[in-house]
């Protein structure tokens, strides 16, 4: 009888690991599936899109080693609403460099806005690849426009990228100077493609200069960032301009062994646009404190007449033609008796000009611009005010001071003062029976 029982309870178990590898089995390739379809994305290769192009010819994009240029040859638009750019790299077969943004406006005319976009790359193959253009909106217009005025790609000084004054520059920019239009009929689009004129920057060079807002607790400042070029062209009267940056917080505590970055934000990416009627300013808020006004764009030489700037400023600016002032930040710095100091400043970097609406002998452009992404060195180019650079308890101490004198003068002079607010309130006293006088009088008469 035991015997049995005990066979009985093997059988059973036996059954139910056979039912549970049965179900394992049975599911497993459908769970395989599932994870590989979430994991992965499939794109078709650059290749295999540029030949459904009947006119497209290999032959035609030749292999150069030592070309690191980049050349936009077609777009796409997907059935996912994504913008895809295919891109001829000369050198691709040898060096594997890749794109990191373009500058695309998709309005024309009046209308014309560049934007910088990020470029995710997908594929390649020898030197045609395929990028993404991130964050992108395709519009739902029958006809849709794509500007593109330049392709930019990493910096590097190896392969003879050239630095610019004391800058430093993180993307290098690539002339397309392409309008693609895009149709759609029939739910069937077609593109087609002309070239279009744009603007190089010459000469560059990003910096800020330091505005005190007076005298307070602890140093309060406005940094005002500018970015000073010059084109291929003598420009005549600059009207607009469109200006890229990105800014991000940061907090430095210093002592005796230097600057230590306690904080930094994450950079937040803006973009501004200028025109020649706008103004910027501080705040001149504190003690003392100096109002500065500036034109958002004026000409370098304006520029360094207005400013107290150092030589090595004037140094940099010399073969520059214009000025913009894109940007206003805080800076703050406390000191402490300890001799430890923190402050609080925004540092901009990547700047890059998008476009410019200007006038030559009496005819007005509205160009893109190509033009690299650079930030400066992160010292201000003007000379400080000297109340402005002095020790917060140095400032406390000559504000006690200065408040010690003011009560004893008010002490000096308290008979004089006396005299005055006696002689004062006569004159109110007289004043004020006139007025009642003027006022009384028609009563007066009445009632007689």
């Amino acid at each position: 009888m035991e015997k049995a029982k005990k066979k009985d309870r093997l059988s059973i178990f036996t059954l139910i690991l056979i039912c549970l590898f049965t179900l394992i089995t049975s599911t497993y390739p459908n769970i395989q599936k599932i994870t590989h379809a979430e994991d992965t994305t499939t794109y078709s290769t650059a290749i295999e899109d540029l030949q459904k192009d009947e006119n497209f010819n290999v032959e035609a994009y030749p292999v150069k080693e030592k070309d690191y240029s980049l050349q936009v040859i077609q777009i796409a638009e997907s059935v996912d609403n994504e913008l895809f750019i295919y891109v001829y790299q000369p050198s691709g077969s040898i060096l594997d460099l890749r794109a990191t943004s373009i500058n695309i406006s998709t309005a024309i005319n009046d209308s014309f806005y560049p934007k910088n976009y990020f470029l995710t790359y997908l594929n390649s193959d020898g030197v045609f690849y395929k990028y993404k253009v991130n964050d992108f909106e395709i519009l739902s217009d029958n006809l849709r426009y794509y500007s593109i005025i330049s392709i930019f790609r990493k910096f590097d000084e190896s392969l003879g990228d050239e630095l610019s004054d004391d800058n430093t520059i993180s993307e290098k920019s690539f002339e397309v100077g392409k309008l693609y239009t895009a149709t759609t009929i029939d739910n069937v689009v077609t593109y087609t493609c002309k070239d279009t004129d744009t603007i190089l920057i010459e000469s560059k060079y990003v910096g800020f200069v330091r505005y005190s807002n007076g005298f307070t607790l602890y140093k309060q400042a406005c940094d005002s960032h500018y970015v000073a070029f010059s084109t291929e062209y003598n420009i005549d009267r600059l009207m607009e301009a469109t200006v890229s940056f990105w800014y991000k917080n940061v907090r430095y505590r210093s002592n005796l062994t230097g600057d230590h970055k306690e904080y930094e934000s994450d950079p937040i990416y803006d973009t501004k646009k200028l025109t020649e009627l706008e103004t910027g300013g501080n705040l001149a808020h504190g003690w003392f404190a100096t109002k500065y006004e500036w034109k958002r764009i004026e000409k370098v030489s304006d520029f360094i007449n207005n400013e107290d700037l150092t030589a090595e400023a004037k140094e940099d600016l010399k073969d520059k033609q214009w000025i913009l002032r894109f940007y206003e930040s805080d800076y703050q710095l406390k000191n402490y008796f300890n001799g430890v100091s923190s402050k609080e400043l925004q540092e901009v970097g990547d700047v890059t000009i998008l476009s410019l609406k200007f006038e030559i002998d009496g005819e007005v452009y509205n160009l893109g611009v190509v033009d690299n992404k650079q930030t400066g060195d992160g010292v201000p180019d003007n000379i400080q005010e000297s109340w402005a650079e002095l020790k917060d308890w140095v400032k406390w101490v000559l504000g006690i001071i200065g408040a010690i004198l003011l009560i004893v003068l008010i002490v000096a002079c308290m008979p004089i003062i006396t005299i005055i607010l006696k002689a004062i309130a006569k004159v109110i006293v007289w004043i004020c029976k006139g007025i009642w006088y003027v006022i009384s009088a028609p009563f007066t008469i009445f009632k007689k």
